[in-house]
């Protein structure tokens, strides 16, 4: 991980604003992994399949979102952490095992809290003993220490979820790599599980009691991420509709069937986790600098930030409205938090990576990291608008309005009746449903054969 000769404040200026694409798109746009953070950049310079290196930067950010305890920002009135919560679906075979290699971003703070545990339980078992030994009556006061730790295992009831999160100052994130896992869990226990997910991802106080020995657990404020993989079945046994609020807190991506043999030998023997294992040191270093602070770091947007992302989000949600209605507005809604909580993990990376910091508590999100998180939020609402065709609540009029919008983006800026129409093919749309769609106000008539985008699914002019 090298530190580049330039300053914090300079780097925005590399970043100059560039048009933004004219159409919702299945893969991240390039130029992101050109503009990332120094150490996050690393990552990615070996990895040359777009849909891989998309999931490893959204797996990255989510594992980094969980490993930032005291670093905050105000958001719709209130103050919230940068946790997020992630869902990567693809068919299996199709290489998102990948993934795990962001575990090891982590995974240095893991066992760092697992040894802290380890020697608290040594020193409280010999102090039982010493206790007993001496028969003091104060023995029954004696509690065990917390059982410490970063990730929390999936195949979990909501009650070890929580007293979990409870032994970890609220904090922790929830990660597997087969979604059926936290998908059984939840089967077992729908309604508190459902519920806490859903509370924490704003952080809502959650608490829950065994009954078994009446043990009451209660986090204030809980700061939980979630790393999942898992086909698309799993995807809608753990959320089979849009209607209970879980959907909406996840980022989705999708990843396609590989329609080849892998090259498994493409690496020539050099290990690509090892980069992640370097940044998993780095993050420890972050980790035990925000633990240090005597109050929280606060991240903000300047005003005329906070204008310019006012203005994309209205405008997002003008456009996806147009083109699929109203079960997609709350995954805007949300959608824009997640953004500012991207925006928050890229900052807060860029900020302690530069040597000569200062020691301050209130840092400016930077402006290349709110490019970055609004490109980033187009891919997503992409993917999430086409999981929404597919769910069991779908109608066909939701079908039919995804279509169209999958159609919307392959389109060019401006196009012949005859690309129109082999485009429409792809989609199963007939001519008449091509013809219908092009008079439906998201298009202008150029010539008699030719037309033109007149609602932009991205635009970079506010």
């Amino acid at each position: 991980m090298h530190t580049k000769p330039y300053t914090i404040e300079q780097e925005e200026d590399l970043f100059l604003l560039p048009q933004y694409q004219d159409e919702l798109c299945a893969t991240l746009p390039n130029d992101i992994y050109e503009h990332l953070p120094e150490p996050l950049k690393c990552l990615f310079e070996n990895i040359t399949n777009p849909y891989e290196r998309d999931i490893l930067l959204l797996g990255s950010i989510t594992v980094l979102s969980g490993c930032m305890p005291n670093v905050i920002g105000f958001y719709d009135r209130k103050w919230v952490s940068p946790n997020l919560y992630t869902f990567i679906e693809a068919p299996a075979g199709s290489g998102k095992g990948v993934l795990s290699w962001t575990r090891l971003i982590g995974m240095e703070i893991h066992k760092m809290l697992l040894e802290e545990t380890r020697l608290a339980k040594q020193a409280f078992e010999e102090l039982k003993k010493e206790k007993i030994k001496n028969k003091d009556q104060d023995l029954a006061q004696l509690k065990e220490p917390p059982y410490k730790l970063l990730f929390i295992p999936a195949n979990n009831s909501a009650s070890s979820v929580v007293q979990t999160l409870s032994e970890n100052d609220g904090a922790g994130i929830l990660f597997s790599t087969e979604a059926d896992t936290l998908a059984n869990a939840l089967a077992q226990d729908w309604g508190n599980f459902s519920d806490v997910l859903r509370g924490a991802f704003h952080h809502e106080p959650v608490e829950m009691q065994r009954r078994q020995n009446r043990e009451h657990f209660a986090v204030e404020h809980p700061r939980l991420s979630v790393l999942l993989t898992g086909t698309r079945g799993q995807v809608f046994r753990l959320i089979p509709n849009t209607e209970n609020g879980l959907f909406s807190r996840f980022m989705f991506y999708s990843f396609p069937a590989v329609p080849s043999f892998r090259d498994v030998f493409a690496h020539n023997g050099t290990d690509p986790g090892q980069t992640f294992r370097e940044m998993g040191q780095l993050v420890q270093q972050l980790y035990q600098f925000l633990k240090a602070q005597p109050e929280p770091i606060q991240l903000y947007f300047q005003p005329e930030q906070q204008t310019d992302f006012i203005a994309f989000f209205r405008e997002v949600t003008d456009v996806a409205h147009r083109g699929s209605g109203v079960p997609i507005l709350a995954t805007i809604h949300r959608l824009g938090l997640i953004s500012f909580r991207i925006a928050m993990v890229m900052s807060m990376v860029r900020y302690f990576h530069f040597k000569k910091r200062k020691n301050q508590h209130t840092v400016k999100i930077q402006q290349a990291d709110l490019v970055i998180a609004k490109k980033i939020s187009l891919t997503l609402l992409y993917h999430a608008n086409m999981l929404i065709a597919d769910m069991k609540d779908g109608s066909k009029i939701i079908q039919t309005q995804a279509k169209q919008q999958r159609f919307f983006a392959e389109l060019p800026k401006e196009f012949s009746w005859a690309q129109a129409l082999e485009t429409g093919k792809q989609f199963g749309m007939s001519p008449s449903s091509v013809r219908r769609y092009l008079l439906g106000g998201q298009f202008e008539r150029i010539t008699k054969a030719n037309y033109r985008k007149v609602f932009k699914a991205v635009s970079g002019e506010h």
